[in-house]
């Protein structure tokens, strides 16, 4: 096994003195706990308002799309959500500007979210 040299100096040092056995040990060691993170990553609970990422200057639809994805964790992209999302790329690709596309779909966002919040309060 290579070590990468990505990796902290203390860290090269450890695995170059382990065994092969040991280091495949550490190895499925660390896959447990990579898989554990995932696992503690997907019960945590979704946050319940927007994160607030703000838009970058100069900022694209598709990175628009991008941004309020991760802005709305709680909201499911789902079917019709990503559907009217395309669209709105589309116009993109039709000419329409950057600056109202981004505008129609942070409302796009906004409104989905408010949905969202509606259904998990009753």
């Amino acid at each position: 096994m290579i070590v990468k040299k990505s990796l902290p100096d203390d860290m090269q040092k450890i695995w170059k003195q382990l065994s092969e056995s040991r280091r495949e040990t550490l190895l499925q060691f660390a896959q447990f706990l990579l898989t554990q993170e995932a696992e503690d990553r997907r019960l945590a609970p979704a946050p319940t308002q927007p994160l607030g990422i703000p838009a970058p200057s100069g900022e694209s639809v598709v990175q628009a799309l991008k941004r309020l994805k991760k802005n709305y964790p709680m909201i499911e992209t789902d079917i019709p959500l990503l559907d009217a999302a395309s669209q709105l790329v589309m116009q993109k690709v039709l000419g329409a500007s950057d600056e109202v596309l981004i505008e129609k779909m942070e409302a796009l966002f906004l409104s989905n979210y408010q949905r969202w919040r509606e259904r998990t309060s009753e």
